[in-house]
C-alpha cells in the first residue's frame, strides 16, 4: 500500500534496496543480462583495462575488455584486455564490419596502425559526395 507522503514512500523503498547487490537486487538478471551489463560488471570488479594482452603494447590511448568465448560469462577468464586495434582484429578476424576480406589490394593502413577496408571507404566517400550534392 502506498503511503500518502511520496517522500516517505521514496525513502522507505530506497532504504529497503540499500546494499542489495547481485542476486539480491530486484532487477538482477544473472547470466541473462545483456552485453553492456556484463561489460559494466567486468569493469566494476576488475577495473579498467590497462594493457594489451595480445600485442603487449602499453602506450595505446585506451584499452578495452574483450570477450573470448562470445558467450559473455561473468568470469574473468572469459575476458582479456586489448588495445582497440587488437580488439577489432579479434572480433572481425580478417574481415571488415561489412564482410569484405582484408587483402593486400583492399586494405589501407592508417597512421595509427588501424586497418581500413578500401571498398567501405570508397562507399562512404560516395555517400558523402551524394549527400553534399543533393
Amino acid at each position: 500500500m502506498r503511503e500518502s507522503n511520496p517522500e516517505q514512500y521514496r525513502q522507505r523503498v530506497s532504504a529497503s534496496l540499500l546494499g542489495k547487490i547481485g542476486p539480491q537486487a530486484r532487477r538482477w538478471l544473472g547470466e541473462m543480462a545483456g552485453y553492456h551489463a556484463k561489460h559494466m560488471w567486468i569493469v566494476k570488479h576488475y577495473g579498467k583495462a590497462s594493457k594489451c594482452e595480445m600485442c603487449g603494447t602499453l602506450n595505446a590511448s585506451r584499452y578495452e575488455w574483450s570477450n573470448i568465448s562470445g558467450e559473455y560469462h561473468r568470469e574473468r577468464s572469459d575476458y582479456r584486455e586489448l588495445c582497440p586495434s587488437c580488439h577489432r582484429r579479434h572480433d572481425y578476424g580478417n574481415y571488415c564490419r561489412m564482410g569484405h576480406e582484408f587483402t593486400q589490394e583492399n586494405t589501407y593502413i592508417r597512421k595509427e596502425g588501424w586497418r581500413v577496408c578500401k571498398k567501405c571507404r570508397l562507399e562512404t566517400q560516395r555517400r558523402f559526395r551524394n549527400a553534399k550534392n543533393n
